[in-house]
C-alpha cells in the first residue's frame, strides 16, 4: 500500500511540473531597410521575454545584428547586441510595437583599419503589416547606439523594403 502512495505522489509531482505555463512575448525580423536619405541597412534579430505564469520569473534572450555600408567613405558600420537587458512591447489591433535594449558593440571598418566601440543600443520596431503581405505601410526599424561619451550617437531610422518584422505574444505549456 505504501508503494502505491509513493507512486501516486511521484505522478502528482510530475503532473504539477508539466502543468506550468509560460507567456512568451517577442519580436523577430530580417531584411533591408532604407532611411530617408536612401541609404540601405541590413538587419537580423530575434529577441524574446519568457515569463513563467506560475512563479513570475522572467528570462530575456536574443540577438541583434545590424550593418550599414557608407559607399562615399568606403566604411562599413556593424552593431552587435552583447546581451539583451530589457524588452517591452505594445500589442493592439491597430499597433504592434516592440522596443529592446542592451549593451552592444559598434564596429567601423575602413580601408585604413577598424575600431570597436562599446555602448548602449536601443531598437524600436513596428510590425505594420501581416507576415508576407506586400500592401500597406511597410514595417519600420529605428536603431540608436550611444557610446560612453554620448556626444554623437549613431542613429538609423528606416522602412523595411525587403524582409519582415514580426511582433508576437504566445502562451505555451511547459
Amino acid at each position: 500500500m505504501l508503494r502505491k502512495w509513493l507512486w501516486l505522489g511521484m505522478v502528482a509531482l510530475a503532473v504539477a511540473g508539466f502543468a506550468q505555463t509560460f507567456t512568451v512575448i517577442g519580436s523577430s525580423g530580417w531584411g533591408a531597410a532604407v532611411n530617408a536619405d536612401g541609404k540601405p541597412a541590413h538587419f537580423r534579430y530575434e529577441v524574446r521575454k519568457v515569463t513563467s505564469n506560475d512563479t513570475g520569473r522572467q528570462i530575456l534572450e536574443g540577438f541583434f545584428r545590424f550593418a550599414v555600408l557608407n559607399r562615399q567613405e568606403r566604411a562599413e558600420v556593424t552593431i552587435d547586441l552583447v546581451r539583451l537587458a530589457a524588452y517591452w512591447q505594445r500589442l493592439t489591433p491597430d499597433q504592434k510595437v516592440a522596443e529592446f535594449q542592451g549593451p552592444a558593440v559598434l564596429s567601423v571598418l575602413t580601408p585604413r583599419g577598424g575600431r570597436r566601440v562599446r555602448g548602449q543600443l536601443t531598437v524600436l520596431v513596428r510590425d505594420n503589416r501581416p507576415q508576407g503581405a506586400q500592401e500597406g505601410a511597410p514595417d519600420e526599424i529605428a536603431v540608436r547606439f550611444v557610446a560612453g561619451d554620448a556626444s554623437k550617437p549613431f542613429v538609423f531610422r528606416g522602412k523595411v523594403m525587403r524582409g519582415d518584422i514580426v511582433v508576437y505574444e504566445r502562451h505555451q505549456p511547459r
